[in-house]
């Protein structure tokens, strides 16, 4: 049979346009999966935690859980005006959804398992003893694994490429921050606001995303509940929040979350007689925080920090 070469065109056009639909599907999928896991593990309020997302119309509600293990060192010593950082280390994070469906009919359960580094720095500025102004930069270079797609019903070569083979992402994030921290009627309180440029730069030729988001935080300091060897043991209480713009919301699938929390610290710093006492200011802590937000999105944190106080 000889095609006019109208009809040739028209199937070509159906084929071209069946093809992105496919390849627009699965894009979509990997670039919210792996947003929501480098974003998360980004965050200071979400990083080192478990969260449940809102169920999607093409699957399962995505779970994550992400474990952080980067630190921030402040030169000088504790009242200096200028105070220069650094900051460093690694985590691990892990997304999993399942019965996730492709527009080619193709069906499949997704685990993501990630490994990042994660550095940066920048200036912390005092000008009195209640109030601070930070400014920073920090990348962080995400590792996913390959292999972590499970297929029960046919797919394309392109879901197969994006979730069975290792891919590697990148966060560029710059920020400033404006910190108050009084001392009112005997209590150290700390009130924070932070406005972050996020960059998030994919593999396999996905589009990158870039968009603003604000963390804002109040807490106080109660007085000294006991000593352990000899050192002061007091607790932190403190609520905070995550907006987001519309273009990383779309990433995450919520555009605000709060967060309440309580730490146990404990001052250790004047046992760590090294490098002339500059780590005589530093605190462990236990912490422990709950997480909601305007969508289905949740979940809750346990962790132990090592601290080096900023002010």
């Amino acid at each position: 049979m000889i095609l006019k070469p109208s009809l040739k065109y028209a199937l070509a056009t159906l084929l071209i346009g069946t093809t992105a639909m496919y390849a627009d599907n699965a894009d979509l999928t990997y670039k919210n999966l792996i947003g929501k896991s480098i974003f998360t593990s980004n965050n200071q309020f979400l990083q080192t935690g478990w969260y449940d997302y809102d169920k999607t119309a093409n699957g399962d509600a995505p779970e994550l859980t992400n474990a952080n293990f980067v630190g921030s060192y402040y030169f000088g010593h504790r009242g200096d005006t200028w105070r220069p950082f650094i900051q460093g280390g690694f985590g691990f994070s892990e997304i999993e959804q399942d019965v996730v469906g492709f527009n080619d009919g193709g069906i499949g359960d997704i685990d993501l398992d990630s490994t990042y580094w994660k550095a940066g720095g920048g200036i912390n500025f005092n000008p009195n003893q209640d109030l601070a102004f930070v400014v920073g930069a920090s990348a962080m270079w995400m590792n996913t694994d390959s292999g972590n797609f499970n297929s029960y019903g046919g797919t394309t070569s392109r879901t197969n490429t994006l979730f069975n083979t290792e891919s590697d992402t990148t966060l560029y994030d710059i920020y400033g921050s404006v910190v108050f921290h009084p001392t009112i009627s005997g209590y150290n309180t700390h009130f924070e606001a932070t406005m972050h440029y996020i960059n998030i730069d994919y593999d396999h030729g996905i589009s990158k995303v870039d968009g603003y988001n604000a963390d804002l935080k109040a807490g106080f300091h109660t007085h000294q509940l006991t000593t352990f060897l000899e050192l002061p043991v007091w607790a932190e209480f403190y609520v905070g929040a995550v907006l987001l713009d519309d273009d990383l919301s779309e990433i995450n699938g919520f555009d605000s979350a709060l967060s309440a929390g309580t730490s146990l610290h404990w001052k250790v710093g004047p046992m760590i007689h090294i490098f002339n006492d500059a780590f005589k200011d530093t605190d462990i802590s236990v912490n422990l925080q709950g997480t909601t937000s305007n969508t289905d999105f949740e979940g809750w944190k346990a962790s132990a920090s090592f601290n080096i106080v900023k002010f």
